[in-house]
C-alpha cells in the first residue's frame, strides 16, 4: 500500500502525508542542520514533542514578525500542521525526525492554544502570548537576582501585577565543545516558561537561583511603555568572559581560534563567588577556560527562536585582559546578529543589542586598571552608541551606580533599577525608534585650546546638551615631558580642575602642565570613578551621567578651537 493510501486507511488528514495536500513554501524553513544530524536530538525525536524550550505559557514574537514553532517526530518525510486560532501552517519533518513551522504574523496577544498534528498524534501549548521576546545574557550583574537586589521584598510582591511578562531560564550546566540544537540534555533548564508572580520571580533560592533582576526589571519597565505581552529567556554565567560566549566565526575574527593557552582546571571551591563559571566534571565543579562552550551550550540551541532583540552585562571578567575587548564585543553582537537571522530569516540581521556599561567595583577611587579600558571598549572605542561599528546597539552606563556594601560583594551592585530604566530608555529611543527621548549621554565633539589662558573648553553633544555640574573631580590631562608632544610612555596624566560650566561646555585649567606639553585629556578614566550618583556633569535633559572618555591629540597644545571626529573610533595609545 502506498503511504498515500496508508493516510486514508489511518483516518488522517492527506496533508500529513507526504506530498499532498496544502503547505506554504513560505511559511516552511528545513532546520540547518549538520549533514549527519545533531548529536544532542539524535535520541530525541522517539515521540512526537516540541522543542524543548517550547511550554505552555510561553511568550512568542508578535507580528511584524513571524514566530517559528519546531519540534520531534517518530516519523519523517511527513507533515506537521500547526493551527493558532483559526490559521494552519505545514512543515516537513526532515531526515533527522525535525519539523519546523514559520506562523503567520500575529498582532492580538492572546492567549492562545497552539495545537501540532501529525501522523503520530496532535500536542499542545496552552496559554501562548504573542509579545516581544528578548534574551538577556552575561555574567554575574545579569546572573544576579531580585530577591538579592534593592527593595527585593516589594520588587517579588509587584511582579504579581505582570501576568503578561513570561520568563525562562536557561541552567547553568556543563558547556559543550560543540554548538547544541536544543536543550535535550538533562538539566539543561532551569525554569520552564512561568507566568510572572512573585514565585517565578523571587524564586526560592537566595544564593543565584532565578529570577534576573536586570532582565526581570528591563522587561517589567518596558511592559509598562508597550503595553503588550513580553518573553524573557535568562541565559547568563557569573564570572565568564566574553569568548566562552562567543562562536568560533566570531573569535577568529579578532584573531582567536582553539582554547587559550591555559587549559588546566582549577577547582571551583578555590574560587571566589565573583568568578563562578563553573565546568561539570561528575561531582566537581571546574573553572573551564574554553573558547565558545557557553555559545555551543547556552545560545546556539536559541537560534531558531524568533525575538526581538538581547540585552547584555558582562565584562567585569575580561578587565584584566581588556586590550581586545574593542574586537571580540562587536564582533560578538555581529555573528550572534548573523547565526539568528541565518537560522530561519525571521530575525532581523541587525536585531536590537542593548548593553550595559560597567558600574564601579570597589570604594578604592585611585584604581584605573581595566574596568575604564572595558568601558570605552564596549563602544568600540567610539564613546557611544549606536556607531558605525555598533549599529542598532544601545546602552545604560551604569559607573555612578556603585554598591559597596551589597551583600555579594561590591562587584555587584544592588541598585538595578536604576539600570534597567537607563536600558529601557535607550531601548525606545534606539530600538522601538520612539520620537523625543532623550538618551545619548553628554560627550564631547570639540574643544577650544586657549594657552595664554591655561583652560581647555570641552564642547558637549554640539553645543546642545545641558549640563549638571555636581562636583569638580574626574578630568585628567596627558602631559608629556622631553620633547615629546604626543601622549606615550614619555608622558603621565595629571588630575585638573573644572573651573566652569556653562550650558553645554565645561572648562578646565590646563595649569598643572605647560601648555606645549598637553597632549590629551581623559574623564572617569577610574574603576570607581564616583560615588553613587555623585559624577562631575550629568545631562539635565535625561539626569544621565556623562560618559567617560579619553582623547590625545597633538592640538592640545596649540590655541585654536577643533572638532572631535565622532565618525571614527578613539583607540587607547596609553
Amino acid at each position: 500500500m502506498s503511504f498515500l493510501c496508508l493516510g486514508y486507511v489511518l483516518g488522517i488528514s492527506l496533508a500529513f502525508c507526504i506530498g499532498s495536500g496544502h503547505k506554504s513554501h513560505d511559511n516552511y524553513v528545513e532546520m540547518a542542520m549538520d549533514a549527519s544530524g545533531p548529536n544532542d536530538v539524535q535520541n530525541s525525536n522517539n515521540n512526537f514533542k516540541f522543542a524543548t524550550y517550547y511550554g505552555d505559557h510561553m511568550v512568542l514574537q508578535r507580528a511584524p514578525k513571524k514566530a517559528v514553532v519546531w519540534g520531534y517526530h517518530p516519523f519523517t518525510y511527513v507533515y506537521v500542521g500547526v493551527t493558532v486560532g483559526n490559521n494552519t501552517q505545514y512543515g516537513l519533518v526532515n531526515t533527522h525526525g525535525i519539523w519546523s513551522v514559520i506562523l503567520d504574523p500575529v498582532v492580538d496577544p492572546g492567549p492562545y492554544n497552539i495545537t501540532a498534528r501529525g501522523l503520530a498524534g496532535e500536542i499542545t501549548l496552552t496559554d501562548v502570548l504573542f509579545g516581544d521576546v528578548w534574551i538577556c545574557s552575561g555574567q554575574s550583574n545579569m546572573e544576579f537576582t531580585v530577591r538579592m537586589g534593592n527593595n527585593a521584598t516589594e520588587e517579588i510582591q509587584d511582579a504579581n501585577n505582570y501576568p503578561h511578562i513570561r520568563v525562562f531560564t536557561v541552567n547553568q550546566r556543563a558547556g559543550s565543545s560543540t554548538p547544541l540544537s536544543d536543550f535535550t540534555i538533562k538539566n539543561s533548564i532551569k525554569q520552564y516558561w512561568s507566568v510572572a508572580s512573585n514565585a517565578s520571580i523571587g524564586g526560592t533560592d537566595v544564593e543565584w537561583g532565578y529570577f534576573s533582576s536586570v532582565c526581570w526589571l528591563y522587561g517589567k519597565y518596558l511592559y509598562q511603555k508597550l503595553g503588550y505581552p513580553i518573553g524573557l529567556v535568562n541565559t547568563c554565567w557569573g564570572g565568564t568572559p566574553v569568548e566562552a560566549w562567543s562562536s568560533p566565526d566570531a573569535l577568529l575574527k579578532c584573531g582567536l581560534f582553539g582554547s587559550p593557552h591555559n587549559t588546566e582546571k582549577v577547582r571551583f571551591t578555590d574560587l571566589d563567588r565573583s568568578s563562578d563559571y563553573r565546568y561539570s566534571d561528575g561531582q566537581t565543579l571546574f573553572w573551564s577556560p574554553n573558547y565558545s562552550d557557553l555559545w555551543n551550550a547556552m545560545v546556539n540551541p536559541l537560534l531558531n527562536m524568533t525575538i526581538y532583540g538581547t540585552i547584555w552585562y558582562q565584562g567585569e571578567s575580561n578587565a584584566p585582559h581588556p586590550h581586545n575587548y574593542n574586537c571580540t564585543f562587536p564582533s560578538m553582537i555581529s555573528d550572534w546578529r548573523a547565526k539568528f537571522h541565518a537560522s530561519h530569516r525571521q530575525n532581523d540581521p541587525s536585531f536590537p543589542f542593548g548593553f550595559v556599561m560597567l558600574g564601579a567595583n570597589e570604594p578604592d577611587m585611585t584604581k584605573f586598571d581595566g574596568f575604564p579600558e572595558i568601558r570605552w571598549h564596549q563602544t568600540a572605542d567610539y564613546g557611544y552608541v549606536p556607531n558605525h561599528k555598533m549599529v542598532n546597539t544601545f546602552m545604560a552606563n551604569a559607573m555612578d551606580l556603585p554598591g559597596f556594601l551589597s551583600s555579594v560583594g561590591s562587584i555587584h551592585p544592588g541598585d538595578k533599577q536604576d539600570v534597567a530604566r537607563r536600558l529601557v530608555n535607550a531601548s525606545l529611543a534606539v530600538a522601538y525608534h520612539h520620537k523625543d527621548i532623550v538618551y545619548q549621554a553628554p560627550l564631547p565633539t570639540g574643544y577650544k585650546v586657549d594657552t595664554k589662558d591655561q583652560t581647555l573648553e570641552l564642547i558637549y553633544n554640539n553645543g546642545s546638551e545641558a549640563l549638571h555640574l555636581r562636583n569638580k573631580a574626574g578630568f585628567e590631562i596627558c602631559c608629556c615631558y622631553g620633547n615629546k608632544t604626543e601622549c606615550g610612555e614619555q608622558s603621565w596624566w595629571v588630575q585638573t580642575s573644572i573651573e566652569k560650566v556653562t550650558r553645554s561646555t565645561a572648562i578646565l585649567s590646563t595649569a598643572t602642565c605647560l601648555a606645549r606639553n598637553v597632549a590629551g585629556i581623559r574623564y572617569a578614566w577610574r574603576v570607581t570613578p564616583c560615588s553613587f550618583k555623585d559624577c562631575a556633569l550629568y545631562s539635565y535633559l535625561s539626569s544621565f551621567p556623562a560618559s567617560p572618555f579619553l582623547y590625545t591629540s597633538r592640538n592640545f597644545s596649540k590655541d585654536g578651537t577643533y572638532i572631535i571626529n565622532g565618525t571614527v573610533p578613539h583607540p587607547i595609545t596609553v
